[in-house]
């Protein structure tokens, strides 16, 4: 017997926002919006940006069906306000679907015990995640630092992605040189190109390199430290003793150091949390693909028992702002030697 419409309908939801967030990405990323923000035809955007008409036209008729654009009777098409209300969010579009749609798609392939990590796309995973930062972890970052009733010189972050912490805490402390450790030899030139842009290469620099490999050779020893989501990375690719090597190591080089962590906590298993509407649309899939690439969440108590272990304090621990995101999943500790 036929499937009911009514039932077709519902049953391909899941499938209508797949291609909506795809949709939404490569509009974000094509340059095609301020043209149509200032209101623009199909033949104008095709010769401006040298675009295939026929594929163009059935990007456009998928837009306009969809809500995300207009066509006035004479042609001219431009966004409309529900389209312009991805603009923000554009990071987390940056990341999710163009860092690990990828992964999303490869699930299956990798269930299997013994199985290769699912890929992704280890540069728009770390630019959108440096985007995203600038709403939440960068002012959760500015609380923990508040109460440390510290002055900072000298910075170092680990893992610095395309550099976002590196200039914005060099503008809060006008005194501070910093240096960014980054491995990946893309992500290193993002940061670079971003801390040159804003105008700091006379006070940041970014070197691509392992983080143990820069403190064995350091001789500027840092007094702040940060490590923005890259210690559930190291814990999932070096397991437990990899992360207390690289804790053990920075606070060898510099027992007076102040280490902010910002990571998140592992709440995939606890129903009342993941049904919040926030967690339901974002961070049930920000856990769900973390162990698909050998990355390793952990729950707050479990991260603050092993910091405990390795001879460190909490001297603070911060949410997010519950104006932008009142889950409480996002995390931030400012640490200490214990006996400091």
């Amino acid at each position: 017997m036929p499937i009911q419409e009514s039932k077709l309908v519902a049953a391909l939801e899941p499938f209508h926002g797949f291609v909506l967030a795809n949709v939404i990405f490569t509009l974000q990323r094509s340059g095609l919006e301020a043209d149509l923000d200032h209101g623009t035809t199909a033949a104008q955007l095709a010769e401006t940006h040298g675009l295939d008409r026929a594929r163009l036209d059935a990007f456009l008729d998928y837009l306009v069906a969809a809500g995300l654009v207009r066509r006035g009777e004479d042609g001219v098409l431009a966004r409309t306000v529900y389209g312009r209300s991805f603009d923000e969010a554009r990071p987390w579009y940056e990341m999710m679907v163009g860092g690990y749609g990828v992964t999303f798609r490869g699930l299956g392939e990798s269930l299997a015990a013994g199985s290769a990590p699912t890929p992704r796309v280890g540069g728009l995973v770390g630019s959108g995640s440096c985007g995203m930062s600038m709403h939440d972890s960068i002012p959760l970052l500015r609380l923990l630092l508040a109460d440390s009733g510290r002055e900072y010189h000298h910075l170092v972050d680990l893992g610095c992605g395309s550099g976002v912490y590196l200039t914005e805490l060099c503008r809060d402390y006008p005194e501070l040189t910093a240096v960014g450790i980054e491995p990946d030899e893309n992500g290193a030139k993002a940061a670079r190109e971003w801390v040159a842009s804003q105008g700091f290469t006379d006070r940041i620099t970014v070197e691509q390199t392992g983080a143990l490999d820069w403190l064995a050779a350091v001789s500027e020893k840092p007094d702040l430290a940060v490590l923005g989501f890259v210690i559930h990375e190291v814990l999932g690719q070096e397991g437990e003793e990899g992360v207390r090597r690289l804790l053990d190591s920075l606070f060898e080089a510099s027992p007076d150091l102040d280490l902010a962590i910002v990571d998140i906590d592992l709440g995939s298993g606890d129903e009342q949390r993941m049904s919040h509407p926030l967690a339901q649309r974002y961070y049930n899939a920000y856990f769900l693909m973390h162990p698909f690439t050998s990355q390793r969440l952990e729950t707050a108590e479990w991260w603050e028992r092993f910091f405990e272990s390795c001879g460190l304090r909490v001297v603070a621990r911060r949410l997010t702002d519950p104006a932008m995101d009142s889950t409480g999943f996002e995390i931030g500790w400012l640490l200490r030697k214990a006996d400091r």
